[in-house]
């Protein structure tokens, strides 16, 4: 199987008015309408995600490691299955040349809350099937691989770089992970209001400040209340995938947002705007 760019393309979208890459501070912008990839025309299973910022795509070229695509306009969505994860590319990345080995000069990575201190902002709409088991989610990872110089050979997992944001849909909220170092916001609540909704679309937000600061989980446009932000000053975070090998997200992804620092408020409030504007999010 081939990613180059003969395979059918599906969803093109654009969208009026205010758009999220008129902001500096965002580093991807994801959406399951525009600018998919199927590994072949009709199929469903998703091989490239071209952002709408830079000139890059998440690709993944692994059988049974794909999302799914389905739906049309702003009801379109990538299901991931917990173990399906994207890789993010050059966009001009050719598969014909590397066959499956992931090049590893190719990578492209988001580095996020640079040395400890910029903190960052990340939007994704989702929807959570409440019949998953699952309620751990990693949205974004680090989980690229070395170029052993052997297509088609086993993968060796980088150890240079790290981080993951991860949320889960019952008790405590975020995790985060940066440098080899961890923070974690909890909730504490048991009923289900203090819980991610589930079985509906919803815009999820997740604030860092940076240096220490506090995490901030938004559902919606509205803050959900964090009882507890542990204490640690968090690393450069450096992501590369969407969804991961295991504990990945399972549900489906409608678009996603990231900055490389704290929106302001400002800011913060257009983005969520447009997003619940346009999924008709109430």
């Amino acid at each position: 199987m081939s990613l180059g760019l003969s395979l059918g393309l599906v969803r093109t979208k654009k969208q009026g008015g205010f758009t999220v890459d008129s902001l500096s501070e965002v580093i991807t912008w994801l959406k399951a309408d525009t600018d998919v990839t199927e590994t072949s025309v009709g199929s469903g299973v998703v091989a490239r995600w071209r952002d709408q910022v830079g000139l890059t795509d998440w690709v993944s070229n692994q059988s049974g490691k794909q999302p799914s695509v389905s739906g049309t306009d702003e009801n379109a969505a990538l299901t991931f299955d917990g173990g399906d994860r994207l890789f993010q590319k050059e966009y001009s990345w050719n598969t014909t040349d590397d066959t499956f080995d992931f090049d590893f000069s190719h990578d492209i990575f988001d580095s996020m809350n640079d040395r400890g201190t910029g903190g960052f902002s990340i939007f994704f709409v989702i929807n959570i099937d409440s019949s998953l088991s699952q309620t751990t989610h990693k949205i974004l990872n680090e989980e690229h691989f070395v170029n052993d110089g052997t297509p088609g050979s086993g993968f060796t997992a980088r150890t240079d770089i790290a981080g993951f944001v991860n949320i889960t849909t019952k008790g405590d909220f975020v995790g985060l992970t940066g440098d080899n170092t961890a923070k974690t916001a909890f909730n504490n609540g048991t009923s289900a209001g203090d819980e991610i909704p589930l079985d509906e679309k919803v815009l999820v937000c997740i604030e860092y400040e940076g240096a220490d600061g506090a995490i901030t989980l938004r559902v919606n446009g509205a803050n959900k209340a964090l009882n507890t932000n542990n204490t640690g000053e968090l690393g450069t975070i450096t992501l590369g995938t969407v969804g991961a090998s295991s504990g990945g997200l399972k549900g489906k992804l409608f678009e996603l947002v990231n900055c490389s620092v704290k929106l302001s408020s400002d800011n913060r409030d257009l983005v969520e705007e447009y997003l619940i504007n346009r999924h008709s999010i109430s």
